[in-house]
Formats: C-alpha cells, structure tokens, sequence
C-alpha cells in the first residue's frame, strides 16, 4: 500500500517553475558559448584567408616590378575583373566577407618604387592599431623598402569619373575610398580616359 501512495505522488510531483527556468538558462547558455566559439572560428578563417590573399597579391605585385622596373598602379590591383595581374597572378582575391578589393598602397609616382596592401582583420589580437590611410587598417604587408605605415591621418584621394580625375570620398565602412581604382595623385598619373580606369563603387 505504501509503495502504491509513493509512486502516486512521485507521478503527480512535475517540473517545477524555478527547475524549468534553470534548465532554459543552461541551454541558453551553452548556444551562446557554442555560437561565440564558432564566430570566433569563422573570424579566424576569414584573416587566414585575408593573409594569404596578400601574400599572393605581393607576390604577383614583386614580379611584375621585375618585368617593368615598376610596381603597377591601382588599376591594376583590384578584384573585380581581377585580371590585372596576369599572367603573374590569374585572378585578384576579394576580400573574403566584404568582397572589396585590398587597399593598395603606392609611392606618389606614375612609377613607384614602392607599394604596401592594407586590410582590416576580424581578429583584434593580430592586429596593429591604426594603421595606414586615416588609421583604418590593422594590418599590412609591402615591398622591402616601403616606408613605415604608421598613423596617416586624413588622406586624399582621387578618381577617374567619366574621363576626368576628381577627388573621391572615404568609405568608413569600407574601409578605403569610395571606388577602384583610386590614386593619391589629384592628376590621377594621367590615368583617365585609358581602358579600366574608371573609378567603380566596391560594393
């Protein structure tokens, strides 16, 4: 008899308020972590892919110099077509999650002797802080004889924009100017007018 009243009123005893609010915090808890470790993850891949893409373009960018004695122009070093690089380079990598060309960085000179390329990377502890043109950039990777990046303060940039070379706006979201290709030069190096030239949106 007494083992039937017991198993009564374990039946009729449920999950209490408090333990079913316990139980949801757990859970909630544990995709919280479980989404943390895999944005954390995805963040990683994206700054590999970002050091690697910089690592090619350098390469190309290196042997290009060989065969010209100079380092190309930013029409050049831009993703979409992404040819300009050819034959060293097939095709010029976007930037895995915004998708825009890598700011491309050059001595002031229709032929520079130097270059750097620029990006933001996901992963803070990488990074150098403020770096590049209007210290938007954290990390980068150049020529030997590049001077040093530093802080550069607010920069001007120009554009070709239907054959004329006009200055162009900064792009914080970007981060970098507001199309491809851009120059630092208000004459544009005498750019405009020549196929491929035209300064295009990145998005």
């Amino acid at each position: 008899m007494a083992n039937r009243v017991k198993k009564r009123l374990l039946l009729k005893a449920g999950v209490t308020l408090t333990e079913l609010l316990i139980v949801v915090a757990i859970i909630a808890f544990l995709a919280i972590l479980a989404f943390w470790a895999y944005r954390t993850q995805v963040y990683k891949g994206y700054d590999a892919r970002r050091k690697t893409d910089i690592y090619q373009i350098k390469v190309a960018v290196e042997e290009y110099e060989k065969d010209n004695d100079c380092y190309p122009l930013p029409e050049l070093v831009v993703c979409d077509p992404g040819t300009g690089l050819r034959p060293y380079l097939d095709k010029i990598p976007c930037d895995p999650r915004t998708k825009a060309s890598y700011y491309y960085d050059h001595e002031d000179s229709a032929c520079p002797r130097w270059f750097r390329l620029y990006s933001v990377l996901d992963n803070v502890s990488d990074c150098v802080d403020e770096i590049g043109p209007n210290g938007d950039y954290c990390y980068y990777s150049g020529s030997a004889n590049a001077p040093d990046p530093g802080f550069q303060g607010d920069s001007s940039f120009y554009g070709c924009k239907s054959g004329v070379c006009v200055p162009i706006q900064w792009d914080p979201n970007r981060p970098g100017p507001e199309c491809d290709p851009n120059y630092q030069s208000p004459s544009c190096y005498g750019q405009c007018g020549a196929p491929g030239t035209e300064c295009q949106p990145w998005q």
